[in-house]
This record gives structure tokens, sequence and C-alpha cells, in this order.
């Protein structure tokens, strides 16, 4: 369980995502609208940047698969579910979010895909 320390951001960032949801914290949601893009940013130049993903592995106990998938399917379910259920006058905005932590949560499978083929020298 070690691990858990190296996911706290990602917690966190769910755990904004319940708040902004279910309380309707106009703090949470701007927190939301700000981190989302930028984490769709760094997984496309994370995924598209590097030729060499698979020569990175985790050290150690390294995070399990499924916590991550978890962690994203909450987090498109929250935005995705406020936004259908009416999202008052920002549904649009909890559209975006649901498709932008979509769009994470595919990189990521992306991602570890390259990062399990083995590395081959040219």
């Amino acid at each position: 369980m070690d691990w858990i320390k190296h996911t706290l951001v990602d917690l966190a960032v769910t755990v904004l995502i319940v708040l902004a949801v279910t309380l309707d914290l106009e703090w949470a949601r701007w927190g939301v609208l700000i981190y989302t893009p930028l984490m769709v940013i760094l997984k496309i130049v994370a995924l598209l940047g590097s030729q060499s993903l698979g020569q990175l592995k985790p050290k150690g106990d390294g995070v399990p698969v499924w916590f991550y998938h978890a962690l994203y399917a909450t987090n498109v379910a929250f935005s995705a579910g406020f936004a259908f259920a009416g999202g008052g006058i920002n549904a649009h905005q909890w559209w975006m979010i649901a498709g932008g932590w979509g769009l994470i949560w595919n990189f990521s499978i992306a991602a570890e895909v390259r990062m399990r083929q083995p590395v081959t020298a040219k």
C-alpha cells in the first residue's frame, strides 16, 4: 500500500470533482475546469512525445492499473452524470469535463499498452 502516496493528486482531483458535483462548490468547479485540460495536454505529450515509453518501468510496488481505471471511471461518471441530470447553468462545462476525463482515461490505456511493448533497437 506504499503506492497510495503516489496517487494523492489523483485522489484529490476525484474528491474535488465529487465535491463540485454534490455540493455545487464554485471554487471546486473552477479547480476541475483548470486541472482537466492541463491533464489532457500532459497525457498527450507523454503519449506522443516519447517514443521510448516501453523503457519506463515502475520501480518497486507500482500503482495498480485498476486503481487509475477506478479513479478515471469515477471522474467520468460523476461529471457526465451531473451534466446529464441538468448540471445547472454549467451543464455544457460538465460535458466537456466528462469528455476530458474520457480522453485522459483512453490516453492512459494507450500509454499502458505502449509501456508493455518490448523496446526494439534501431
